[in-house]
């Protein structure tokens, strides 16, 4: 397989999964609560029931070491801690004084605290960093002998099922979470040529939207019932693994200019998701704020259109103007 053309099809699918966070993030609860509509909560648990195990995953198949831990350790702390950092501490800010565009003041030592021991607003960074930290040694089970292999597979099965039992300081429970998807990801990778030659098929989008179908009416009908934590587990599996399914299969139809635009999206998809929170201050106080607009539909669409607009274009043409922007925005300097 062309490593080339592997790396595209992971763009396009990460593009698909930063395209649902935009969507998740555009519906608001402030100014205007849109979760008060039963539509838009059901909307909004969905994408964030599938959106960031989809991102997990993607990041296991691209997971890559080569024996140098140093040097990879400071890689990642560069691509992804870095980030952490500063975008935390910038949304911190203008938490701290009274202002009519954040929903929630924090006092400074709570700030602190949060971000410290509990992974302040970017969670997602910091449970990346702790999983791609630890993942070399998990590597050594998953590629050693068959026992090895069980035990490793093993231990992340219950540490997913452990999930609602470990603690949250340093986001554990998170790690707990997400390692099952990311190790996933670097499953499907040491099976990616047949699992290219199988998806890359316009015929095979098929099954993918009938799965993505199912689950997303599955979960409709228990989103309004009160089920216990297994079957929670089994219905979040049901919806992530059905809707990478539905995904791959799309990328086939993802050529010409689609294909191209999904994954540019996907190569910027960090920092989009850094900058998502700002754009959307901007478009939610233009378009409820300023413009009265009330339609959840208009405000949904709206803020989504604009905030990818926003966040795609800052991304490419001007973060990469200067080095500090690429060094504290997690930019290898290879992209441009």
């Amino acid at each position: 397989m062309d490593e080339k053309k592997r790396w595209k099809e992971m763009d396009i699918l990460r593009g698909w999964a930063i395209l649902m966070v935009l969507l998740y993030h555009s519906i608001i609860v402030f100014p205007l609560n849109l979760h008060e509509i039963q539509w838009c909560k059901t909307l909004h648990t969905f994408l964030w029931t599938v959106q960031m195990p989809l991102f997990f995953l993607v990041s296991g198949f691209c997971y890559s070491f080569h024996g140098n831990y140093r040097e990879y350790a400071l890689r990642k702390c560069r691509r992804i801690l870095v980030p952490h950092i500063v975008f935390s501490a910038l949304d911190i800010l203008p938490r701290l004084i009274p202002n009519p565009l954040v929903h929630e003041q924090m006092d400074i030592g709570a700030a602190v605290v949060d971000f410290v021991f509990y992974g302040g607003s970017d969670w997602f960074l910091w449970t990346l960093f702790v999983i791609v930290m630890v993942f070399p040694l998990l590597e050594k089970l998953f590629t050693g002998s068959l026992k090895m292999r069980k035990a490793g597979i093993l231990l992340v099965i219950l540490f997913f099922l452990g999930k609602p039992y470990m603690t949250d300081f340093l986001l554990l429970n998170m790690v707990c979470q997400y390692l099952l998807y990311f190790f996933s990801g670097f499953g499907l990778r040491r099976r990616a040529d047949r699992l290219r030659s199988a998806g890359l098929q316009k015929r095979n989008v098929i099954p993918g939207f009938f799965s993505m179908t199912v689950c997303f009416a599955v979960f409709i009908f228990f989103s309004h019932k009160q089920i216990g934590e297994t079957w929670e587990i089994c219905l979040e599996l049901l919806c992530v693994f059905g809707s990478f399914l539905f995904f791959f299969g799309l990328t086939a139809f993802c050529a010409g200019r689609l294909g191209d635009f999904v994954a540019v999206c996907g190569k910027w998809s960090l920092q989009m998701y850094l900058l998502d929170a700002y754009a959307l201050v901007f478009t939610r106080t233009v378009l409820v704020s300023m413009m009265g607009l009330d339609n959840p539909v208009i405000i949904i669409a709206g803020n989504f259109l604009l905030d990818t607009a926003i966040v795609l274009l800052v991304s490419r043409y001007v973060l990469t103007k200067a080095k500090v922007f690429r060094f504290l925005c997690g930019i290898p300097e290879k992209v441009g």
